[in-house]
Protein backbone atom coordinates (compact mmCIF):
# COMPACT_ATOMS: atom_id res chain seq x y z
CA UNK A 1 0.00 0.00 0.00
CA UNK A 2 2.82 2.37 0.90
CA UNK A 3 4.57 1.83 -2.43
CA UNK A 4 1.34 2.60 -4.30
CA UNK A 5 0.82 5.80 -2.31
CA UNK A 6 4.40 6.85 -3.02
CA UNK A 7 4.01 6.20 -6.74
CA UNK A 8 0.99 8.48 -6.83
CA UNK A 9 3.18 11.37 -5.66
CA UNK A 10 5.60 11.04 -8.59
CA UNK A 11 5.57 12.97 -11.82
CA UNK A 12 4.66 10.90 -14.88
CA UNK A 13 8.07 11.71 -16.37
CA UNK A 14 9.75 10.10 -13.35
CA UNK A 15 7.98 6.77 -13.84
CA UNK A 16 10.14 5.30 -16.60
CA UNK A 17 10.27 1.76 -17.96
CA UNK A 18 13.81 1.44 -16.62
CA UNK A 19 12.74 2.31 -13.08
CA UNK A 20 9.85 -0.16 -13.24
CA UNK A 21 12.11 -2.92 -14.54
CA UNK A 22 14.68 -2.28 -11.82
CA UNK A 23 11.97 -2.33 -9.16
CA UNK A 24 10.71 -5.71 -10.35
CA UNK A 25 14.26 -7.05 -10.46
CA UNK A 26 14.92 -5.91 -6.89
CA UNK A 27 11.86 -7.72 -5.62
CA UNK A 28 12.77 -10.97 -7.32
CA UNK A 29 16.32 -10.79 -6.00
CA UNK A 30 15.01 -9.96 -2.53
CA UNK A 31 13.43 -13.37 -1.93
CA UNK A 32 16.66 -15.22 -1.02
CA UNK A 33 17.91 -12.13 0.86
CA UNK A 34 14.80 -12.13 3.04
CA UNK A 35 15.18 -15.84 3.74
CA UNK A 36 18.79 -15.24 4.79
CA UNK A 37 17.85 -12.24 6.96
CA UNK A 38 15.41 -14.31 9.01
CA UNK A 39 17.72 -17.30 9.36
CA UNK A 40 17.85 -18.54 12.94
CA UNK A 41 21.50 -19.56 12.80
CA UNK A 42 24.94 -18.27 11.86
CA UNK A 43 25.78 -14.67 10.99
CA UNK A 44 22.19 -13.54 10.22
CA UNK A 45 21.02 -14.52 13.69
CA UNK A 46 24.09 -12.95 15.32
CA UNK A 47 23.61 -9.72 13.36
CA UNK A 48 19.95 -9.40 14.36
CA UNK A 49 20.81 -10.17 17.98
CA UNK A 50 23.45 -7.43 18.03
CA UNK A 51 20.98 -4.98 16.49
CA UNK A 52 18.40 -5.90 19.13
CA UNK A 53 20.79 -4.77 21.87
CA UNK A 54 20.68 -1.23 20.47
CA UNK A 55 16.96 -0.83 21.05
CA UNK A 56 16.29 2.22 23.27
CA UNK A 57 19.99 2.40 24.18
CA UNK A 58 19.74 6.21 24.08
CA UNK A 59 16.21 6.62 25.41
CA UNK A 60 15.37 10.23 26.24
CA UNK A 61 18.49 11.70 24.62
CA UNK A 62 18.84 13.94 21.58
CA UNK A 63 20.71 13.23 18.37
CA UNK A 64 21.89 15.16 15.33
CA UNK A 65 21.39 13.39 12.00
CA UNK A 66 24.08 14.67 9.68
CA UNK A 67 23.67 14.61 5.91
CA UNK A 68 26.46 15.65 3.52
CA UNK A 69 25.28 18.91 1.97
CA UNK A 70 27.49 21.97 1.43
CA UNK A 71 25.64 23.82 4.22
CA UNK A 72 27.80 21.83 6.66
CA UNK A 73 30.52 24.38 5.90
CA UNK A 74 28.48 26.81 8.02
CA UNK A 75 28.34 24.50 11.05
CA UNK A 76 30.64 24.86 14.05
CA UNK A 77 31.33 21.19 14.63
CA UNK A 78 32.97 21.84 17.99
CA UNK A 79 29.42 22.25 19.31
CA UNK A 80 28.71 18.61 18.46
CA UNK A 81 31.70 17.22 20.34
CA UNK A 82 29.59 16.04 23.28
CA UNK A 83 26.41 15.30 21.32
CA UNK A 84 25.14 12.03 19.90
CA UNK A 85 25.39 12.09 16.12
CA UNK A 86 24.44 9.80 13.26
CA UNK A 87 26.41 10.72 10.16
CA UNK A 88 25.82 9.28 6.73
CA UNK A 89 27.81 8.20 3.72
CA UNK A 90 31.22 9.89 3.41
CA UNK A 91 30.86 12.09 6.49
CA UNK A 92 34.06 10.37 7.64
CA UNK A 93 35.92 12.79 5.33
CA UNK A 94 35.04 15.50 7.85
CA UNK A 95 37.75 14.13 10.15
CA UNK A 96 40.43 15.55 7.84
CA UNK A 97 38.57 18.87 7.58
CA UNK A 98 38.02 19.65 11.25
CA UNK A 99 38.59 16.47 13.27
CA UNK A 100 34.91 15.61 13.60
CA UNK A 101 33.93 11.94 13.95
CA UNK A 102 30.24 10.98 14.40
CA UNK A 103 28.97 8.61 17.06
CA UNK A 104 27.46 6.37 14.39
CA UNK A 105 27.61 6.16 10.61
CA UNK A 106 25.02 4.76 8.20
CA UNK A 107 25.40 3.97 4.52
CA UNK A 108 23.00 1.85 2.49
CA UNK A 109 23.59 3.10 -1.07
CA UNK A 110 25.03 0.22 -3.05
CA UNK A 111 26.18 1.63 -6.38
CA UNK A 112 27.34 5.14 -5.54
CA UNK A 113 28.72 4.53 -2.06
CA UNK A 114 29.39 1.05 -0.72
CA UNK A 115 30.70 -0.46 -3.97
CA UNK A 116 32.80 2.59 -4.89
CA UNK A 117 34.32 3.16 -1.45
CA UNK A 118 34.23 -0.35 0.05
CA UNK A 119 37.73 -0.21 1.51
CA UNK A 120 37.08 3.15 3.17
CA UNK A 121 33.93 1.91 4.83
CA UNK A 122 35.44 -1.41 5.86
CA UNK A 123 38.29 0.38 7.64
CA UNK A 124 36.11 2.64 9.80
CA UNK A 125 36.21 1.86 13.51
CA UNK A 126 33.07 3.63 14.77
CA UNK A 127 29.74 1.74 14.85
CA UNK A 128 28.54 1.54 11.24
CA UNK A 129 25.28 0.42 9.64
CA UNK A 130 25.57 -0.97 6.11
CA UNK A 131 23.24 -2.60 3.60
CA UNK A 132 22.46 -6.23 4.31
CA UNK A 133 22.83 -6.96 0.60
CA UNK A 134 26.58 -6.28 0.70
CA UNK A 135 27.40 -7.96 4.00
CA UNK A 136 29.79 -10.36 2.30
CA UNK A 137 31.82 -7.46 0.89
CA UNK A 138 32.84 -6.48 4.42
CA UNK A 139 34.97 -7.93 7.21
CA UNK A 140 31.92 -8.22 9.50
CA UNK A 141 33.90 -6.69 12.35
CA UNK A 142 32.34 -5.98 15.72
CA UNK A 143 31.61 -2.36 14.79
CA UNK A 144 29.69 -3.33 11.63
CA UNK A 145 25.94 -3.87 11.62
CA UNK A 146 23.91 -4.79 8.55
CA UNK A 147 20.32 -3.68 7.99
CA UNK A 148 17.90 -4.93 5.38
CA UNK A 149 15.86 -2.77 3.02
CA UNK A 150 12.17 -3.72 3.33
CA UNK A 151 11.50 -2.52 -0.24
CA UNK A 152 8.50 -0.56 1.00
CA UNK A 153 8.41 2.90 2.54
CA UNK A 154 6.62 2.20 5.82
CA UNK A 155 8.59 3.57 8.77
CA UNK A 156 10.19 0.72 10.70
CA UNK A 157 10.11 0.90 14.49
CA UNK A 158 12.03 -2.36 14.90
CA UNK A 159 15.05 -2.50 12.61
CA UNK A 160 16.40 -5.67 14.22
CA UNK A 161 13.24 -7.54 13.33
CA UNK A 162 12.00 -5.90 10.15
CA UNK A 163 14.92 -3.98 8.62
CA UNK A 164 14.42 -0.38 7.48
CA UNK A 165 11.70 1.17 5.37
CA UNK A 166 12.85 2.28 1.91
CA UNK A 167 12.84 6.03 1.34
CA UNK A 168 15.21 6.72 -1.57
CA UNK A 169 17.67 8.24 0.89
CA UNK A 170 19.98 7.08 3.67
CA UNK A 171 18.60 10.03 5.65
CA UNK A 172 15.37 8.07 6.11
CA UNK A 173 17.29 5.03 7.35
CA UNK A 174 19.08 7.29 9.86
CA UNK A 175 15.74 8.54 11.15
CA UNK A 176 14.60 4.97 11.73
CA UNK A 177 17.86 4.14 13.51
CA UNK A 178 17.44 7.20 15.72
CA UNK A 179 13.91 6.13 16.61
CA UNK A 180 14.98 2.54 17.28
CA UNK A 181 17.79 3.63 19.59
CA UNK A 182 15.27 5.61 21.60
CA UNK A 183 16.28 9.21 20.92
CA UNK A 184 13.47 11.54 21.95
CA UNK A 185 14.78 14.48 19.88
CA UNK A 186 16.34 14.35 16.41
CA UNK A 187 17.69 17.33 14.46
CA UNK A 188 18.73 17.25 10.81
CA UNK A 189 21.72 19.21 9.59
CA UNK A 190 23.40 19.25 6.19
CA UNK A 191 20.19 18.11 4.49
CA UNK A 192 20.25 20.79 1.77
CA UNK A 193 17.80 18.84 -0.40
CA UNK A 194 19.26 20.51 -3.46
CA UNK A 195 21.54 18.91 -6.06
CA UNK A 196 23.03 20.72 -9.01
CA UNK A 197 21.51 18.54 -11.73
CA UNK A 198 18.55 18.59 -14.08
CA UNK A 199 18.55 14.83 -14.67
CA UNK A 200 15.46 12.78 -13.90
CA UNK A 201 15.22 11.02 -10.53
CA UNK A 202 17.40 7.93 -10.33
CA UNK A 203 19.42 8.63 -13.49
CA UNK A 204 23.09 7.70 -13.11
CA UNK A 205 25.54 10.57 -13.55
CA UNK A 206 29.30 10.42 -14.12
CA UNK A 207 31.14 12.65 -11.71
CA UNK A 208 33.48 15.38 -12.87
CA UNK A 209 35.07 15.43 -9.44
CA UNK A 210 34.12 19.11 -9.15
CA UNK A 211 30.45 19.01 -8.13
CA UNK A 212 29.28 21.33 -5.34
CA UNK A 213 26.66 18.99 -3.95
CA UNK A 214 28.57 18.09 -0.78
CA UNK A 215 30.56 19.59 2.05
CA UNK A 216 33.86 18.94 0.29
CA UNK A 217 35.10 19.13 -3.30
CA UNK A 218 36.16 15.79 -4.75
CA UNK A 219 33.50 13.89 -2.80
CA UNK A 220 33.32 11.67 -5.87
CA UNK A 221 36.35 11.08 -8.04
CA UNK A 222 36.15 11.83 -11.79
CA UNK A 223 34.26 9.09 -13.61
CA UNK A 224 32.56 7.73 -10.51
CA UNK A 225 28.80 7.32 -10.43
CA UNK A 226 26.18 9.21 -8.48
CA UNK A 227 22.41 9.19 -8.96
CA UNK A 228 20.07 12.14 -9.44
CA UNK A 229 17.92 12.47 -6.29
CA UNK A 230 14.28 11.45 -6.11
CA UNK A 231 12.96 14.39 -4.11
CA UNK A 232 9.30 13.38 -4.22
CA UNK A 233 9.91 9.87 -2.90
CA UNK A 234 12.22 11.21 -0.23
CA UNK A 235 9.63 13.73 0.93
CA UNK A 236 6.96 11.03 1.05
CA UNK A 237 9.10 8.94 3.40
CA UNK A 238 10.12 11.92 5.55
CA UNK A 239 6.45 12.63 6.19
CA UNK A 240 6.12 9.07 7.49
CA UNK A 241 9.11 9.67 9.77
CA UNK A 242 7.64 12.89 11.14
CA UNK A 243 4.33 11.15 11.80
CA UNK A 244 6.03 8.25 13.64
CA UNK A 245 8.09 10.56 15.85
CA UNK A 246 5.27 12.95 16.69
CA UNK A 247 2.71 10.22 17.38
CA UNK A 248 5.13 8.86 19.97
CA UNK A 249 5.63 12.28 21.56
CA UNK A 250 9.11 12.69 20.13
CA UNK A 251 10.67 15.62 18.28
CA UNK A 252 12.18 15.63 14.82
CA UNK A 253 13.10 19.01 13.31
CA UNK A 254 15.26 20.40 10.54
CA UNK A 255 18.22 22.53 11.66
CA UNK A 256 19.86 22.61 8.22
CA UNK A 257 21.15 26.09 7.41
CA UNK A 258 19.38 27.28 4.25
CA UNK A 259 18.01 23.85 3.41
CA UNK A 260 15.15 23.48 0.90
CA UNK A 261 13.39 20.56 2.58
CA UNK A 262 10.05 21.74 3.97
CA UNK A 263 8.64 18.57 5.55
CA UNK A 264 9.88 19.26 9.07
CA UNK A 265 9.55 22.27 11.33
CA UNK A 266 12.61 24.48 10.95
CA UNK A 267 14.83 25.36 13.89
CA UNK A 268 17.96 27.50 14.04
CA UNK A 269 20.96 25.24 14.61
CA UNK A 270 22.78 27.65 16.89
CA UNK A 271 19.69 28.18 19.05
CA UNK A 272 20.01 24.56 20.22
CA UNK A 273 23.13 25.31 22.24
Amino acid sequence: MGNLQRLLTLKKSDVTFGRIARAIGRRLADVPQTMAWYSSAGFPAKNRERLSKLKNIHAGKRVFIIANGPSLKQIDFSLLKNEYTIGMNRIYLMKDVNGFVPTYLACIDLKSQLLQFTEDYDNLTIPCFYSWLLRNKFSKKDNQYFIKDRLKPEFSKDIARDGHGAGKSVTYACMQLAYYMGFSEAYLIGKDHSYNTSEKAGVGIKSTGQEDNHFIKGYYKPGMNWDAPDYRSEEFSYKLARKAFEEDGRIIKDATIGGKLDVFEKVDFYSLF
